[in-house]
């Protein structure tokens, strides 16, 4: 007799668990890395070579175009420097509770149990933490742009746990996720619209961006970082943005006060755009004059002296390193294949 399906039955929602303690010793780090990988270059929390972890866990599942889960780890040194921003051009936020432990930020920042912390994947960022166990959404850019606008800005700036506002979040993913195993396909999409909701209402309290004027949360702003984008090739000018968003000189001069100004925050995206062309193999056979054009610099000279003087070293040179790590990387073992499949690959097709 064949089996009727029931096309109609509720999906549930996708989910895996991966554990370094299924791998011999010898394994388990190399496992490790070609999870956690997908975000961070792993060091121990000296800096030094990273020669083992004993615990690593990550239990996820794959939420309406986001994924959702509780990582937990030993103590360790977790790096994205602007090389890799720039090699993996990952447009991913992490939105993180601490259950337990904590670590302590580049930056300075110390975060406890209980605080959250945004990640934004396309910024640098480093963090040296204890044992630790963390709740994380990972949330792509283009899932929601004004959500996003506002992550952007939080990154890698600790959200306490003494505000209610962030208690309340914190307490809200966390019942998503003690609740996930019981939720649908279509359930996990109405969730999501709904949390996305808060995180845009609360987050966006004068009291987590009262450091920003109000034409940098607002829609002008955006805007105007938009056009500088799609023209990085062309001359821009203080006076020319001026004139094309209708602004006086004061007001665009609060807009770019936290870059350090136009002329600043201009030569900045160029130099950004500049590093992950070089580090892109699509454009391995564009000569570095060509690079310097594409990002608004008239001669290559010029461009060499300014790729130096932000980055420590030649175009030519951080190309070449570049290229070498992404042709030459390490390679994966069998099991490394089989949760990358499962974890990463998740995270690469969001």
């Amino acid at each position: 007799m064949n089996q009727i399906i029931d096309t109609n039955a509720p999906i549930p929602v996708p989910r895996l668990s991966f554990d370094t303690q299924s791998f011999g010793a010898a394994d388990r780090l190399e496992a490790w890395r070609e999870n956690i990988g997908v975000f961070f270059d792993l060091s121990a929390v000296d800096g030094g070579r990273q020669e083992s972890v004993e615990r690593a866990r990550i239990d996820a599942c794959s939420m309406a175009g986001t994924v959702f889960g509780v990582t937990t780890a030993d103590a360790q040194l977790f790096q994205r420097s602007e090389q890799r921003v720039a090699r993996d051009a990952m447009e991913h936020f992490l939105v993180q509770v601490f259950l337990h432990g904590g670590g302590r930020t580049r930056n300075g920042e110390t975060i406890q149990a209980g605080d959250m912390l945004i990640i934004d994947l396309d910024q640098p960022h480093s963090m040296v933490t204890t044992d630790f166990s963390n709740l994380t959404l990972v949330l792509p850019r283009e899932l929601h742009p004004a959500l996003s606008d506002i992550l952007t800005r939080l990154h890698a700036r600790r959200l306490p746990s003494t505000s209610p506002v962030i208690r309340l979040l914190a307490s809200h993913l966390q019942s998503i996720w003690h609740n996930v195993g019981d939720l649908t396909v279509r359930d996990a999409g109405a969730t999501l619209k709904g949390t996305i909701g808060l995180m845009e209402c609360w987050l966006s309290q004068n009291q987590f961006t009262e450091a920003l004027s109000p034409e940098v949360s607002s829609g002008l702003a955006k805007a105007i970082f938009r056009h500088i984008d799609a023209h990085i090739d062309q001359p821009i000018t203080p006076e020319q943005l001026c004139v094309l968003f209708r602004v006086s000189r004061s007001q665009l001069y609060r807009i770019f006060k936290p870059y350090e100004g136009v002329s600043r925050y201009v030569w900045e995206r160029r130099m950004l755009k500049a590093m992950r062309m070089l580090a892109n193999p699509i454009f391995s056979e564009l000569a570095i004059g060509a690079v310097a054009f594409k990002c608004g610099f008239s001669t290559e000279p010029h461009f060499s002296r300014s790729f130096k003087e932000r980055f420590g070293t030649s175009p030519s040179a951080f190309r070449r390193d570049a290229l070498d790590a992404y042709f030459n990387g390490t390679g994966y073992s069998d099991h490394g294949q089989h949760y990358r499949d499962r974890f990463a690959s998740w995270i690469r097709e969001l």
